[in-house]
């Protein structure tokens, strides 16, 4: 049986931090290179696809709360294989990882207190304003939320204006 590197190891990366990482690495699965994986039907997994210059190796990292793989293809003598990341590892990848989480239940891990969800123009990165329609979600950490994104106009005419919330003066004239 395999220990809980918690119980007997210092914890050495943010918990927060370590959250919020593996939630972009989530972004590669649902709408990224590795959308591959989805055939496994989990949300626990996350990962990278990737391809060094000239396509001499390709490789996946993946993980979900128990179990990490990294598959790499390319040779030993430097030549290009001629393929990515997306369509050399991952399918080794889906694979093995198919077959190892096979009858396990979903290991997604805890979300700690500190991180909260907020939205966000994905053009400046700054936050908008709960009345403003539009944006992305994206976490953050509590204490390192992004500005509010400036009002270009007054919410006063934007909400008589029927702008919907964008801010600008473009969607009312």
């Amino acid at each position: 049986m395999m220990a809980k590197a918690t119980q007997w190891r210092p914890r050495v990366a943010d918990a927060a931090a370590v959250y919020i990482l593996r939630d972009m690495l989530r972004d590669v699965i649902t709408s990224g290179t590795g959308r591959a994986a989805l055939s496994l039907n989990r949300e626990d997994i996350v990962g990278k696809t990737g391809t060094t210059n000239s396509q001499r190796d390709a490789w996946f990292a993946g993980f979900n709360s128990n179990l990490v793989t990294t598959v790499w293809v390319g040779k030993d003598s430097n030549d290009t294989i001629a393929e990515y990341g997306a369509n050399a590892a991952l399918p080794i990848w889906i694979d093995f990882m198919g077959d190892a989480l096979e009858g396990t239940p979903s290991a997604l891990p805890e979300r700690p207190d500190t991180i909260v969800t907020a939205r966000v123009d994905p053009n400046t990165g700054r936050r908008l304003h709960d009345d403003q329609s539009g944006g992305i979600s994206e976490l953050f950490h509590q204490d390192h939320l992004p500005d509010f994104q400036t009002r270009r106009i007054s919410q006063e005419l934007e909400e008589a204006s029927g702008s919907q919330g964008s801010g600008t003066a473009e969607s009312i004239f």
